[in-house]
This record gives C-alpha cells, sequence and structure tokens, in this order.
C-alpha cells in the first residue's frame, strides 16, 4: 500500500536508501516527502524498518556536528541507534516543513554496514532507493538527489 500525501506529512517516517559505494543511509523524514520509492510501498517500508531494528549493535556510533539553522528537536540517542548498526543516520533540517528537502547527519557509524552484507531479498527492496554519489564525508543532504 503506498503512504499518501497526508500521512507523509503528518509523520516523521524512518526510511532507508543506499549509496553509489553500497553504504546505507537512515533518514527520518521529520513530515516531510518521502521519495516516491519509499512512499510506494508501506510493506517494504516496514519490512526495511524491522530488519535495521533487529539488527545488534555492532559498532559505536559518532555525533556529527549540526548544521546552523537545524531544528534540534531531534533526540542524539535515536539516530545513534541506527549508526550503531552501521547506517548514516540524517533527519530533517526543518521538522514539518513539508517543502523543504534537507536534511542534515546527526550520527554516522564508526563501521559502515554495506548493502552486499544484506540478505539478497533486503538487499534488493533497499536498492529501489538510491542516492547517486557517495554519503561519506556528507554533511548535509537533499532528498530530491534520492532516486
Amino acid at each position: 500500500m503506498r503512504i499518501d500525501e497526508q500521512d507523509q506529512e503528518d509523520a516523521d517516517i524512518d526510511w532507508f536508501a543506499v549509496d553509489a559505494a553500497g553504504y546505507i543511509l537512515h533518514v527520518a523524514s521529520g513530515g516531510g516527502i518521502l521519495p516516491e520509492s519509499v512512499a510506494a510501498s508501506q510493506e517494504v517500508l516496514l519490512e526495511l524498518h524491522q530488519y535495521f531494528l533487529t539488527l545488534p549493535d555492532t559498532t559505536a556510533a559518532e555525533a556529527a556536528e549540526v548544521e546552523e539553522g537545524a531544528d534540534e528537536a531531534g533526540s542524539y540517542q535515536s539516530f545513534a541507534r541506527y549508526a550503531r548498526r552501521g547506517l548514516f543516520s540524517f533527519e530533517k533540517t526543518r521538522l514539518h516543513e513539508r517543502a523543504d528537502t534537507r536534511y542534515h547527519l546527526v550520527a554516522r557509524p564508526v563501521v559502515p554496514l554495506l548493502v552486499s552484507q544484506l540478505p539478497r531479498k533486503l538487499a534488493q527492496l533497499l536498492g529501489r532507493t538510491q542516492l547517486p554519489g557517495a554519503v561519506v564525508g556528507l554533511p548535509a543532504l537533499d532528498v530530491t538527489r534520492i532516486l
């Protein structure tokens, strides 16, 4: 089932993508617009979400500097939870401003998880949502770049 526009605007939805090098991103939508590849299937999103939340913590997380102008309502610990599982974790820079597509890095993994380390089915599902280019060293993200 597709995630409709109203649900996207009303909720803070955790979604996932992979970059060109195979690194995995976690993004907290903060009421923003989802890429179509994410909005297309609530079931796929739930399956990925359950998988990443059940992974054991394998490494430490590093906090990123908060971008100037970013809302600081987010809890670092919720983002570090994904980073400890190997994901680069981003949050919406201006929460609940639907048209604003900017996100900033909150936590990064010490040892990143690669899509090649995932079960084949999950890697295929994650591969539907891609960031062209690299996430490593990226302090901010514009989700319009996500395919």
